[in-house]
């Protein structure tokens, strides 16, 4: 495959060798060729048909959404015109256009960061595009076809084909200016570092930057960072030198906790005060995952996110400890989630499906109210806000409430399941197993509207999750 340089940065005409006789031709492109590009996944294929001199662009998508493209024209012809638009560029703000049919075999591969438009110069023009992120509409942009300070020939470009008068969406023909569109983009990628990559959470935000093409990502455990070692922590983020800090790593075995504190405090704490240090040396952005056991869940209606906290446990008051610490870094995210289930470890899901292989009846606390989270859900929101600037303190979870008991009706229903649940009081249940717990808190109706107000998408209903979860499980 022959790769031509165009007068962008980053940009390429590609020239796949054709192989063909009187029946036809063969071409192909390989995965590696793709990679060698910086397109690492094909995320989806999409696929329009355009008359004659229809414009679509110039479109790009946000970040975590933003998308490389290769692009073709399987029939008829376009004007391929891509901008760059990476502000770090050397070509930022210029412009080219390559012409594509099925007869040159031409494709264009688009980078990130690049605005992109076509213009088909003939009738039933089918284009074809490969992107390596999928489509958001909500996340999309663009800017202004005709902007004159991008300066696109475009009465040249009519002229040489033909064409009267362009015809655009109602969209395209009033998206800003280049000066007054807010997206920013880079060509230096995003760095990731992701803490307790080993738990639930850590797996699945890896599993989201993957799926997001993210490759510049580094994903630790205790073997490989001990987050209570000040100094090998500063050693490890100074060399990887991320962006961005997901801080999924803490002790979370709520019961031990309570004989265990100094031991918790040295993880939940210090280790955060650890990372925070040296988020703040390189100047990272840090996401910490906290918890509702930050209240006491005595208050009825909904927590916010400003509501006094009073933490009743040593695991609630570690985490809130935690939090405290992450606000000494301005550009921080702290996330309070519940009841977490994810594909990498063990949950309350996995508990009831395994117990409903042997038991007619389970027991179940009916008086502790919550949200179920879904870690695929949260990694995809997770990822998202670490590509603002909307900093501060979130209640993220799925959709929605019940009691543990509801919980683990609606997972026997789902999976159809014949096995009883004996809704009891938390102090029945500790009663009647001769259990001792930490204290849980009995409302954990965590308030979302903060969420909402500042952009970000609810999360999907828990019983929507709970379902796409256990599919997970059995395709697993």
């Amino acid at each position: 495959m022959k790769k031509i340089k165009t007068n962008l940065l980053d940009c390429y005409i590609l020239e796949p060798q054709r192989f063909g006789d009187e029946r036809g031709y063969f071409e192909s492109i390989t995965k590696e060729q793709l990679e060698e590009l910086g397109f690492h996944t094909i995320a989806q294929v999409s696929n329009s048909k355009s008359g004659k001199g229809i414009i679509r662009g110039l479109h790009f998508q946000k970040n975590p959404y933003c998308q490389a493209k290769v692009v073709r024209c399987h029939q008829g012809a376009v004007l391929d015109v891509v901008v760059d638009f990476r502000k770090d560029s050397p070509t930022y703000g210029k412009w080219t256009s390559v012409e594509l049919t099925p007869e040159n075999g031409r494709l264009l591969y688009v980078p990130r960061g690049f605005a992109h438009a076509f213009l088909s110069l003939k009738e039933d023009t089918l284009f074809e595009y490969y992107v390596d992120n999928q489509y958001a509409p909500r996340m999309e942009d663009g800017i202004l076809w005709n902007d004159p300070e991008i300066g696109i020939n475009w009465d040249e470009i009519f002229a040489q084909y033909g064409i009267e008068r362009p015809i655009l969406s109602e969209k395209d023909k009033v998206n800003n200016t280049m000066r007054d569109c807010k997206t920013v983009f880079s060509t230096k990628k995003t760095r990731y570092l992701i803490t307790g990559f080993k738990g639930q959470l850590g797996y699945d935000i890896a599993r989201e930057l993957e799926k997001r093409g993210e490759v510049e990502y580094k994903a630790v455990d205790i073997d490989d960072m001990d987050i209570t070692n000040k100094d090998q922590v500063m050693d490890v983020v100074k060399a990887y030198n991320p962006d961005v800090i997901f801080h999924c790593a803490a002790w979370t075995a709520v019961d031990k906790a309570e004989d265990m504190e100094e031991k918790v405090r040295l993880v939940n704490v210090e280790g955060t005060k650890n990372l925070v240090d040296a988020s703040l040396e390189v100047d990272a952005k840090i996401i910490y995952m906290s918890t509702d056991y930050v209240f006491d869940g005595k208050t009825e209606g909904y927590y916010k996110e400003d509501d006094p906290v009073k933490p009743m446990s040593v695991y609630g008051r570690t985490k809130y400890e935690g939090e405290e610490e992450v606000r000494r870094n301005p550009k921080h995210f702290i996330t309070r989630i519940s009841w977490v289930f994810g594909i990498n470890g063990g949950n309350f899901i996995k508990t009831m499906l395994r117990l409903a292989d042997n038991h007619e009846e389970v027991t179940v606390v009916d008086d502790q109210i919550g949200s179920p989270t879904y870690t695929v859900d949260l990694a995809k929101l997770l990822v998202e806000m670490a590509n603002t600037e909307e900093y501060g303190t979130y209640h993220v979870n799925n959709d929605g409430y019940c009691s543990w008991a509801e919980f683990a009706q609606y997972i026997f229903k789902s999976n159809g399941k014949s096995t009883r649940v004996k809704p009891v009081s938390t102090e029945e249940y500790l009663a009647l197993t001769g259990t001792k717990q930490a204290y849980r808190p009995r409302n954990s109706k965590l308030s979302k509207e903060k969420l909402v107000e500042a952009g970000f998408e609810m999360l999907p209903s828990w019983q929507d999750a709970t379902d796409r979860y256990c599919e997970e499980l059995k395709n697993n």
